[in-house]
């Protein structure tokens, strides 16, 4: 998922895309309340499995994240002065909040004997730590050892195709290179099929001054992320990234309900981009203005604060007071505990040291420049 910028503002720091960010991390988590075993999705009556199918849909917070990086990155890109500079803020964003948090989730892990560290010698451990440090699941065979990685693998796939066309538009590459480059990323999106709304970040991003024109027909931004979230749930992609390509849902007919989601993704994400709609007014406000400023460490450790209090807080709680009881204050207490680590994530590491991260790098260009000087 993109980091938002942290320290100062742009002058074109847009308010709704990252209020945008908010509701995509309270998404996930809503879905992870649901998916942590304390209680079945509703099922039984029309309702209630309408409920839970629109519930499990809330997984697909992660999918609106990749709109968001889609038009970020395309943009970032541009002002970079080169392809280098863009990667190394890239792996500051990214790692100065990854590295921390994978070390917590591995060490909970090895003391407690969770899966899939549990039962692992130590180079076992340590060669699988690496795979994951280095973002590989589920593009390689590596098992996740916090299970939002994945995602992240995603976006340093688009971060290093988005870089490459980049190199070959600024340097004329050949149409054999162009086409190659091309081949690679329809073949990652094949592959991945949840990789798809990327490209919708970068449609909006490159036409967004027909959107804008667009604007009246952009008033109903609820009703298409309602559409997006069921539509894309009809194709089954919660598990897509991780075994079903474009082919299967080619060959089974979910192709259909996948240009219905692609569609409503970019109604939806055209409609928040550029304000269009008053039912978006709320993403400007200071609630989801601090939720998307924290949103990528609160994507990063809202699991694991999650996984402690569903093992030590909530078995007495449901023993006494039942499993209703159980799932309020497991979704209560997570989040109030989620809420000041994240901050402190976002502060410590997104902010701090990143900002650390950068004067060495800049300091480093400083003095390889004053050496070829002289």
């Amino acid at each position: 998922m993109e980091a938002p910028v942290h320290v100062s503002r742009p002058r074109d720091f847009n308010l709704s895309l990252n209020g945008y960010r908010g509701v995509c991390a309270m998404l996930v988590f809503a879905f992870h309340v649901g998916s942590a075993g304390i209680m079945s999705w509703p099922d039984g009556s029309v309702a209630l499995r309408s409920i839970g199918y629109l519930w499990t849909s809330f997984t697909y917070g992660v999918e609106m994240f990749f709109m968001i990086s889609g038009f970020v990155i395309v943009g970032s890109l541009l002002r970079h002065r080169s392809v280098g500079s863009f990667l190394r803020d890239r792996f500051i964003r990214i790692f100065s909040a990854w590295v921390p948090a994978l070390c917590a989730v591995t060490i909970v892990s090895i003391m407690i004997g969770l899966p899939p560290l549990g039962g692992l010698n130590a180079l076992e451990s340590a060669a699988l730590f690496v795979g994951n440090l280095l973002l590989l699941p589920p593009i390689a065979p590596f098992p996740m050892i916090h299970q939002v990685s994945w995602s992240l693998s995603y976006e340093w796939m688009f971060y290093i195709a988005a870089a490459l066309g980049m190199m070959l538009y600024r340097r004329g590459g050949s149409r054999y290179l162009q086409a190659l480059w091309l081949l690679l990323v329809v073949g990652f999106l094949v592959l991945f099929p949840r990789s798809l709304f990327f490209v919708t970040g970068v449609i909006v991003f490159r036409y967004r001054t027909w959107f804008v024109a667009q604007a009246r027909w952009l008033q109903q931004p609820l009703m298409s992320l309602l559409l997006f979230l069921i539509a894309w749930r009809a194709t089954g992609a919660m598990k897509a990234h991780l075994t079903d390509t474009m082919f299967d849902f080619i060959a089974d007919g979910r192709w259909v309900a996948l240009l219905i989601a692609f569609a409503a993704s970019l109604h939806l994400f055209g409609s928040v981009t550029v304000a269009a709609s008053r039912q978006t007014r709320f993403l400007s406000g200071p609630v989801f203005q601090f939720l998307g400023r924290i949103s990528y460490s609160f994507y990063l450790w809202h699991t694991l604060v999650m996984a402690t209090v569903k093992r030590y807080v909530v078995p007495p709680i449901v023993a006494e007071h039942g499993v209703a009881a159980g799932v309020i204050a497991f979704a209560v207490i997570s989040m109030a505990i989620a809420l000041p680590v994240s901050w402190l994530s976002w502060s410590l590491f997104e902010t701090h040291f990143a900002a650390f991260m950068r004067r060495i790098f800049n300091a480093q260009r400083e003095l390889r420049g004053t050496v070829r000087a002289t």
